[in-house]
């Protein structure tokens, strides 16, 4: 059985409000075909929509509308900054549960052309093409 102290604390949450989950994650990208190739054909997230004549391409992994938002940038900018400093660290998404779901992952991805990398016995990690890191695991179970 897996920890569910997460869970629990956000039921018991004295504040007023509960978080149940993480809505989505919107990225300001580079370059929509990229993006499309690398969330869509090597990710395999479902393209479910755009916005803002066409700057904005939506991708889900099945359970929401959207779980990644990505808008073309409206500004050049520095890109990912370096690991440290504040804001977007990484996105992760779960792959499986095993770790040969893992391994299916790991070998997909590197016949894509990405390198992997950060890796752990339950994840590892890529590049999308803007730079952000893109982490893939399959969840633990408790007590590992």
């Amino acid at each position: 059985m897996t920890s569910q102290w997460y869970t629990t604390r956000a039921m018991q949450n004295p504040r007023g409000i509960a978080v149940r989950e993480l809505g989505h994650v919107s990225l300001f990208v580079r370059d929509l075909a990229a993006t499309r190739r690398f969330y869509g054909d090597v990710l395999g997230l479902a393209e479910t929509g755009t916005a803002k004549d066409g700057r904005i391409v939506f991708f889900s992994a099945g359970r929401h509308h959207h779980d990644v938002s990505c808008e073309i940038m409206r500004a050049e900018g520095p890109g990912p900054q370096p690991h440290g400093v504040p804001g977007l660290y990484h996105v992760a998404f779960d792959v499986g549960s095993s770790p040969a779901d893992l391994a299916a992952a790991r070998a997909w991805v590197e016949s894509q052309g990405l390198v992997p990398f950060g890796e752990t016995p339950s994840s590892f990690c890529v590049r999308d093409p803007d730079g952000h890191m893109v982490e893939l695991y399959v969840e633990r179970p408790a007590g590992r």
